[in-house]
Parts: C-alpha cells; sequence; structure tokens
C-alpha cells in the first residue's frame, strides 16, 4: 500500500470519522491495536500512529492496562450534523465513485471467486458468519481476502482506498446497514455460488449487491436534508504508487511517452543533463538518476563525453537490466497494471464508446488511423486506453485510469519482445483493423469485448515474458 504516513492518515481519518458518528461513544474502547492492525490490514507501526494522533487531537486516552478509550462526548444532535457535514461535503464524490466501483471491481471480484481456493472459501465463510466484528471491518476484511487471490497490489491498493474513503463511513451509519439486509447474507450467497461454479449467477449477485448499495446511497442522501452540497467538494483520490510519487519517475514517463509518440526517435540524443534540469525545474542529481533508470530498462544508453541517446526498438530488451530491483517493481508494475485494465475495461469502454457522439467516434477513429500509419500497430490497446481515461463519464474511473495508465509506459522493454517492428505490426494490424469495424457500425458491445481480449492475451504474454527472464512474480496474474 501506500508508504506509512499516508495509512497513518488515512486510518486516523476513518476512526475519527467513526467517533464523531458515534461508532464508539465516550468511554468506549477502540479496537486493540493489534485487533485494528487485522481489521485494516496494516501495521502496526501505522496503527500505533495513528492511535497515538488521535490521543493527541483529544479524541482518545491510550493506557497499558486499559487500551484506547474514547474520551469525546458527542450528543445525539452533534452525531447528526457531523454526518450531515462529512457526507454533503463528499455528496457529488460518493455517488460518482458508487457508480464508478461497480464499472472498475465487479468483473475484478468474478474473477477473483473463480480463482479462490477452498480454503480461502472457508476463511471467508467464517468470516462473513462473525458476530464480533462491525460491519464495515467485516466488509474490509471480506474485499481484501478475495481480491487478495488475483495478486495483484495495484488492485488491493484501490480497493483498500474505496473501502476507506465510502464503504466504511457510509456502513457505520446504523440506518444504511439496515437498507443492506437481504433475506440471506449477501456474501454467503456468493461464496455457496462460487462452490457450485455458477458463475453466471455469481455475476448477477455481485451485480446485484452493488445495485442495492447504489439504492440504499440514493435514500441515505434523500433523507439527509435537502441542504445543497457545499462548494468545495471533497473528491475520491487514489495513487498506482506504493510510496509518494518522486520526481524522477515523473520525468521518466515524460520522456517515454515523448518516445512512443516519436518525439524522441530512435538515435536521438537527449539534452545535456543541465540543460534538462533548467528546462524541468529539477536538480541534476534527480536528472541523474531519471536517465540512470531510462537506462535500466534499455531505453536510453549513456556514452561519457558524448551524451544519452535513444535506442532502437529492436535493442530495448536486451539493454534492459532484469535483475535491478528497481526494474523488477517497475515491470511488476506494469504486468498488474496491465491486468487490471483487462479486469475493467469492457463495461467501462461500452459506457464510454456508447455515449460518444459522431466528433468522439472520429477522435477513436483517428487514434487508430494514426498508429496504423506510423506502422505502431502495437500501440493500439493503449492508444484507445489513453482516450478512454479522458473521456469516460465516471470522474472516479478517469482518476484510477489516469493512475494506472502511467504504468504502462514501464512495459517498453515487454512490448517489444514480439519480434521485429514488422513482426509486432503484422501481429496487431488485424486487431487495430476490428477494433476500427466496431467503430464504423457504432457497436459498442463488440468494440469493448475486443479490447478486453486483446488486453487480456497481452497479460498473458507481458507474464510469461517476465516469468521467463527470472521475475517470478509476474506469475501471480496468469489466469
Amino acid at each position: 500500500m501506500e508508504n506509512i504516513m499516508e495509512l497513518q492518515q488515512i486510518v486516523y481519518s476513518v476512526l475519527k470519522t467513526q467517533i464523531s458518528f458515534g461508532v464508539y461513544r465516550f468511554g468506549e474502547q477502540l479496537p486493540t491495536m493489534d485487533e485494528a492492525c487485522r481489521l485494516f490490514g496494516v501495521s502496526i507501526k501505522t496503527i500505533r500512529a495513528a492511535y497515538q494522533q488521535l490521543q493527541q487531537d483529544g479524541l482518545i486516552k491510550i493506557s497499558k492496562n486499559i487500551g484506547a478509550r474514547v474520551t469525546s462526548d458527542y450528543s445525539s444532535e452533534d452525531i447528526r450534523q457531523n454526518v450531515r457535514e462529512f457526507f454533503s461535503c463528499r455528496r457529488r464524490s460518493l455517488i460518482d465513485l458508487n457508480h464508478s466501483t461497480w464499472l472498475l471491481l465487479s468483473e475484478a471480484q468474478l474473477t477473483a471467486f473463480k480463482k479462490a481456493s477452498s480454503r480461502l472459501l472457508e476463511e471467508l465463510e467464517q468470516l462473513a458468519r462473525s458476530q464480533n466484528i462491525l460491519s464495515p471491518y467485516i466488509m474490509i476484511r471480506f474485499f481484501q481476502m478475495i481480491y487478495g487471490s488475483l495478486h495483484n497490489d495495484l488492485l488491493m491498493r484501490l480497493v483498500w482506498q474505496v473501502s476507506m474513503f465510502f464503504l466504511v463511513p457510509f456502513l457505520s451509519i446504523p440506518e444504511n446497514l439496515k437498507g443492506l439486509k437481504p433475506k440471506y447474507n449477501p456474501m454467503l450467497h456468493r461464496i455457496d455460488l462460487c462452490r457450485k461454479k455458477d458463475w453466471d449467477s455469481l455475476s448477477a449477485a455481485i451485480d446485484a449487491y452493488e445495485a442495492q448499495v447504489s439504492s440504499a446511497l440514493c435514500l441515505f442522501y434523500d433523507n439527509l436534508g435537502a441542504s445543497s452540497a457545499p462548494e468545495c467538494q471533497e473528491a475520491f483520490q487514489w495513487s498506482s504508487y506504493k510510496k509518494a510519487s518522486q520526481r524522477c519517475y515523473s520525468l521518466c514517463m515524460e520522456i517515454l511517452s515523448g518516445i512512443s509518440w516519436g518525439l524522441y526517435p530512435a538515435g536521438a540524443m537527449l539534452p545535456s543533463m543541465n540543460k534538462m534540469a533548467e528546462e524541468k525545474q529539477v536538480s541534476v542529481i534527480t536528472i541523474r538518476r531519471t536517465l540512470s533508470l531510462l537506462g535500466s530498462i534499455g531505453v536510453t544508453k549513456t556514452v561519457n563525453g558524448i551524451g544519452t541517446y535513444i535506442l532502437p526498438l529492436g535493442k530495448v530488451a536486451d539493454n534492459c537490466d532484469f535483475t535491478r530491483p528497481i526494474v523488477r517493481k517497475r515491470l511488476l508494475d506494469y504486468v498488474q497494471s496491465l491486468q487490471a485494465f483487462a479486469l475493467t475495461c469492457r463495461r467501462i469502454t461500452e459506457i464510454t464508446v456508447s455515449r460518444l457522439d459522431d466528433a468522439g467516434r472520429e477522435q477513436f477513429k483517428e487514434r487508430l488511423l494514426l498508429l496504423r500509419r506510423r506502422n505502431r500497430c502495437e500501440l493500439a490497446p493503449y492508444g484507445i486506453l489513453e482516450l478512454i481515461l479522458h473521456t469516460a463519464p465516471q470522474q472516479a474511473v478517469r482518476t484510477v485510469y489516469d493512475s494506472l495508465f502511467q504504468q504502462l509506459l514501464w512495459g517498453y522493454a515487454i512490448r517489444n519482445m514480439r519480434g521485429t517492428p514488422e513482426a509486432q505490426n503484422g501481429y496487431y494490424l488485424p486487431h487495430l483493423d476490428a477494433l476500427l469495424a466496431y467503430l464504423e457500425q457504432a457497436d459498442a458491445s463488440g468494440f469493448a469485448a475486443k479490447l478486453e481480449c486483446l488486453l487480456h492475451s497481452e497479460v498473458t504474454f507481458a507474464a510469461e515474458q517476465l516469468v521467463r527472464v527470472g521475475i517470478q512474480e509476474a506469475s501471480g496474474v496468469l489466469y
């Protein structure tokens, strides 16, 4: 997940919110730190820092014998006002995120169930039957465990962030839980369908629960009151980076993007380090780190006394240092991001393309035609994803896709392992033409299905190549 400071702030904010909502009342105990580690899925160091911050703010008192006890005393009217203020400034983002969650995670959840072992299903059933854990935390653990079967850290961080921003606060309101009490336990129902391998019914059950949450959210806001949402709305944020983004990473992204679109052709020299530092307004040390990373992934080569130049596509894989830890991590980020797109793109693409007007469809077609003219057909799925991240109707989808898309650039060396540029073009050209045909026919469903199929084949190829060069962790994304 993110670094400790970011996690600490998120856990702190969630617990502070729950105290203000009356989940933990005056004199009551918070979970022990060990319990909180399991509930939130974070380290004891993160929990301790969050608890200490709560104590500094006068919300709890920590003692060795008693643990963490709530010291703030909110009246019933205070609690109602706290709930109203919290959700009013998140109205637009929560409604958007709720719909985006269905688009982003439902297919991934179905795939995760298909990969779930018998032991995992037993553990999920035990969790679903728990009586001594608050409902929001049961939901967090349930999602962490089931999505964990995909072995995709990026998706896990996304699921965790969605849970913290939306599900935990929303399910901390007792009235909302009552609205989500069907005749049967939805978690147990999904587990039962998984054991029966009734995938169609399981898919329908996942969708039905998402629809139920959506209805409960709309009803909640209807009952919240007629007060208008404040102008300053808190937006959902997410970063695919495990740690706070470093400037050299963003500079690498700029250069890799420029190479992909022909701004830096093979053999071209990059500006000197001093000139780049001046242009980008960073230190020479940052530029040196950037060039070192680009050299490690096989994109550039630096010659002392001459400078740094762009390597031809055919030499990238041979010059990539697959033994360097930072390169291995970035390549894993690439294949996990690719898998995240493959698991989420069909519904998002279908909705996005179905809403395009004539000008929008022309923009998609022109992107594909441009790649065909430049003999860069291998970039077809990436070019479409870049357009979708700008045109998807939901803000949360655009936020997530924008962050995921940055990780795709790290796969520069892997994408060029299919052979010569001519061989790659020959492989991808039929796929590109099929996408164009679907656009011509205004067939959003066919277009989305084709993109999904193409991305799944990209995941398989990339993971197999990474395993071949010794990055065994990539095997986790294979189906």
